[in-house]
């Protein structure tokens, strides 16, 4: 009877000890918008071709301090966080154009380990259907990757600081 209570109690402890392994290399929760990114530092702001279907209009793009670290050396570190606030572009009559509603949200954020196949960069975008709710849409990798792939030599960013 002894030893049938050790080799389940060992087993149980085998089982465990495997459990916490694995769960240790699954992914972060997802990516989420961060909260406070607006007062993060303001990379930029491009207005991108109405050509570019969702992506158009004003892409207003936030760093959080470990991104403008990579800003500055060109090597984004893990934890690195980049925001893109996609607004409506709205000409005017007199040739000015003014920001509509949001239109999306993307997220790239970097850490190696989990995201290995695409430079690693996470990506998620967030579409607005109106100024309250998000959807995510959970890209997969030729939705984003493919693109950053071309700036493998700017760390798979297309951005880039202006001092």
């Amino acid at each position: 009877m002894k030893k049938i209570i050790i080799v389940s109690l060992l087993s149980l402890m085998v089982i465990m000890m495997y459990s916490f392994s694995r769960a240790e290399k699954k992914l972060p929760e997802g990516i989420l918008i961060p909260e406070g990114y607006r007062n993060w530092t303001h990379v930029k702001t491009a207005v991108n071709n109405p050509t570019f279907a969702s992506h158009s209009g004003f892409h207003h793009i936030y760093a959080n301090p470990k991104a403008m670290e990579g800003y500055k050396t060109g090597q984004f570190a893990d934890g690195s966080i980049i925001v893109f606030d996609v607004l409506e572009s709205l000409p005017q009559k007199n040739g000015d154009i003014y920001e509509g509603k949001r239109k999306l949200i993307d997220v790239m954020v970097k850490n190696s380990s989990h995201f290995n196949e695409t430079g690693g960069w996470g990506y998620e975008e967030f579409i607005y259907s109106d100024s309250l709710t998000t959807k995510a849409l959970h890209p997969t990798k030729e939705q984003c990757f493919n693109c950053h792939n071309t700036r493998k030599a700017n760390d798979f960013i297309f951005s880039n600081y202006r001092s």
